[in-house]
């Protein structure tokens, strides 16, 4: 076997370092040089940020040529092309930013891995792309090459400030010239793009999510909308969700901003897109998941990821805390939704994670329809305490949301009796079992005939 093949076989694994191949061949530094050349645009060198030894690496031609180019949008709209990644036999990715933020990444960039489709759009855009691009319409069979080759191609609108390739950057720019939707046709298109998206559906694929869609409109910007008839669990769902966002808004903890309104039998939440400013600005923003995955590989809880992030100095002791309060808050109100991408970080202008992001997606899921339409029963809240502790600034702060959510949830005529009468039950069954963690209130309640809590302090 001649070095070419040599060199090609040994990087077909992963990139190497200089002094892997220099011994793998058993020759000089000049020869290696020669064989390297020889080998052309099919090897990459680099080096990355703090370290000494360069790298080499044999980049792939499928799924997408490499390299493709990284692209940023900032908070005034402005784009920047950061710099180039490439895709490498064996897996992995050089992101090329030509500076300290380059990186050598043995799978997927997390940023690339949180911007795939995923969730019910996810598997919605599956079904739309998959003839166009040669993937499956099936969300759960698609590959990291598949991802690839979206993002590269049709990721113009992704969550997050980034899109990689050509032809992405160019649909995005094309995107500019389209207006939103105008306030006086909200009523009429917002049943069209429902029935469109039901038409299209997501199928098994999206695991029982709620069906939404993404618009942008005149007076609100840029929203995911949520939809579900009238009438049925789903729609109060919506109206849940609504008032458990405002809730923790005048807790004192960022939440999205959300709207519930009714029209030509649809129940739509419209819920403000926090990684969105203005007509063209976005924000960074990369999922709890993205970022575990690449640091941690756990994926357990949110209070453990936070700890973890704090030890890596990802994020410091107020986001923690945050984590902790959405955590309690969410026991307090029956989510047990509180997988990995339902919670994300913000971004800075070199990726890196600054903050937790505003709540989203907080609403009682133990009363969401499971599979088949079937409605669970209006059962109360059954908070566990296994991974938060007894911090009782934690617990002060997520029990008054909580417990203003469901004097709000009880006293909401958009809502059923029977829902109706479960925040009521809720409303005392939070203040019964957060009581001992609070240690500046009176053990003592004084209870109205509408069933609200007045603790005294």
């Amino acid at each position: 076997m001649n070095r070419t093949s040599i060199v090609r076989q040994a990087l077909a694994q992963g990139a190497r370092p200089t002094n892997d191949l220099l011994a793998l061949l058993g020759t000089s530094q000049p020869t290696l040089s020669r064989t390297i050349q020889e080998l052309g645009r099919e090897v990459i060198r680099f080096r990355e940020p703090g370290v000494r030894t360069p790298r080499y690496a044999l980049v792939r031609s499928d799924p997408v040529p490499s390299p493709q180019p990284v692209f940023r949008v900032d908070e005034e709209g402005r784009v920047t092309e950061l710099g180039k990644v490439n895709f490498l036999c064996g897996g992995g990715a050089w992101v090329d930013l030509d500076g300290p933020d380059s990186r050598l990444h043995e799978g997927l960039p997390p940023a690339m891995a949180f911007a795939a489709p995923s969730g019910y759009l996810g598997a919605r855009i599956a079904k739309v792309v998959a003839a166009e691009l040669g993937v499956p319409a099936s969300l759960r069979d698609w590959s990291d090459d598949h991802r690839v080759k979206f993002l590269c191609s049709m990721g113009s609108d992704v969550p997050g400030s980034l899109m990689w390739g050509a032809n992405s950057f160019a649909t995005h720019m094309a995107s500019r010239q389209v207006a939103p939707i105008a306030s006086a046709d909200i009523a009429r298109v917002y049943p069209q793009l429902a029935t469109s998206t039901t038409q299209t559906g997501a199928g098994s694929s999206a695991g029982g999510e709620q069906p939404k869609f993404t618009c942008e409109t005149e007076t609100r910007g840029h929203l995911i909308v949520k939809f579900a008839r009238i009438g049925t669990r789903s729609s109060e769902m919506l109206v849940l969700e609504e008032l458990a966002l405002r809730a923790l808004q005048e807790a004192g903890i960022e939440a999205a901003s959300a709207h519930y309104f009714e029209s030509d039998g649809y129940g739509f939440l419209e819920v403000e897109r926090f990684d969105r400013v203005g007509r063209f600005g976005r924000r960074g923003m990369i999922s709890a998941g993205a970022i575990d995955d690449e640091l941690f590989g756990m994926r357990d809880n949110w209070p453990a990821f936070a700890q973890r992030c704090e030890e890596a100095a990802i994020l410091g002791a107020d986001s923690v805390r945050k984590v902790l309060v959405l955590t309690a808050f969410s026991e307090l109100i029956g989510n047990g939704d509180r997988h990995f991408e339902n919670l994300s970080l913000m971004t800075d202008a070199h990726g890196q994670p600054r903050d937790v992001s505003p709540a989203y997606d907080m609403l009682p899921m133990m009363y969401a329809p499971v599979g088949g339409g079937i409605e669970p029963e209006l059962r109360l809240v059954t908070p566990s305490f296994q991974s938060l502790g007894a911090r009782s600034d934690v617990w002060e702060q997520a029990f008054r949301a909580s417990h203003a959510f469901w004097l709000s949830a009880a006293a909401d005529t958009r809502l059923s009796g029977p829902m109706r009468e479960i925040g009521i039950g809720n409303a005392r069954r939070v203040a019964e079992i957060v009581t001992p963690l609070l240690p500046a209130l009176e053990p003592s309640t004084h209870e109205d005939s509408s069933g609200s809590m007045d603790h005294p302090r």
